[in-house]
Order: structure tokens, then C-alpha cells, then sequence
């Protein structure tokens, strides 16, 4: 959890057990440059100081785009992936939506913001994912317990 990792093809990237959490997987498609973050939070401003970088929405987001561009990427052939964001306690924040929820609704704002067209998302419900993102063909597998495997 609040990890990253920017890599290209032919490698495979993995995160296990995301629950309210968020993989965040950004991808050129020209050059199959793809770097994935584990999100945990919506924005650093919780973080009183600490170092945010993967661990947020509005910090990951903006240290994937970069890292990508500094290994060679084009910004007009980066597309996105999401997974996760579930509300894993049905009983926990009645009045509010969760912090899944807010994770996705932050990640989409600072997507449109940053013109990274999403393409792809297995989002929301009650249950935890673990993705696996090939390089080689930008592919996303979603794996979820009791639930056919899922490609986005």
C-alpha cells in the first residue's frame, strides 16, 4: 500500500489486496511505458507533513505522470486504468460514500484534469481485487475471491 513502480515491457506489475484502495495504472501505449501507484487516500492534505507521494490521489497521480515522461513517454498516448475502491464495511460512514468512493471520485477529477483519457475500471462493490498490469499489452487482469477473472 502506497507503493509505485513505472517499468515498460516486458515486465508485469502486481498489487494484492485492494480493498478501499485504488491501483492506479497509467500506460503509453506507443512506447508500453506503464507505472501503476496503490492509493490509499484521496489527498495528502491528512498527511500533516509526511511524504505523500504514491500514498495519495493528488500526489501519485502527478509522480506516475512525471516518471513516465522522464523514461521516454508521450503524454498524448498515456491512457488509464483503475481498480479498487470498495466499501469493505457495509456499516462503517453510513452518511458518506466511504473512502473508496472518494478515492475514484478524486482519481477521475485529477484524470480529466490532467486530460489522461480512462479507459478502463473495475471499481466500487463490496469485495477486494488483486490486478495484475502487462506491459507487453496493456492489458489489466482483475482476480477478485468467488468472481470470474475480469479484463480491463
Amino acid at each position: 500500500m502506497g507503493e509505485g513502480v513505472i517499468t515498460r515491457a516486458p515486465h508485469t506489475i502486481s498489487s494484492l489486496g485492494l480493498g478501499s484502495c485504488v491501483a492506479v495504472i497509467l500506460y503509453d501505449t506507443q512506447q508500453r511505458i506503464g507505472g501503476m501507484a496503490h492509493i490509499m487516500l484521496p489527498d495528502s492534505g491528512s498527511l500533516n507533513g509526511s511524504q505523500p507521494s504514491y500514498k495519495c490521489a493528488d500526489t501519485a497521480i502527478v509522480t506516475l505522470i512525471q516518471g513516465l515522461l522522464d523514461r521516454g513517454a508521450a503524454r498524448r498516448y498515456l491512457v488509464a486504468k483503475i481498480a479498487g475502491g470498495a466499501r469493505m464495511f457495509a456499516n462503517y460512514g453510513k452518511l458518506d460514500n466511504g473512502i473508496g468512493a472518494q478515492n475514484i471520485m478524486t482519481i477521475k477529477r485529477i484524470m480529466k484534469a490532467e486530460r489522461i483519457r480512462l479507459i478502463g475500471q473495475d471499481t466500487g462493490g463490496h469485495h477486494g481485487r488483486s490486478i495484475q498490469f502487462h506491459l507487453d499489452s496493456g492489458k489489466v487482469l482483475v482476480t477478485a475471491i468467488g468472481k470470474q477473472t475480469k479484463e480491463i
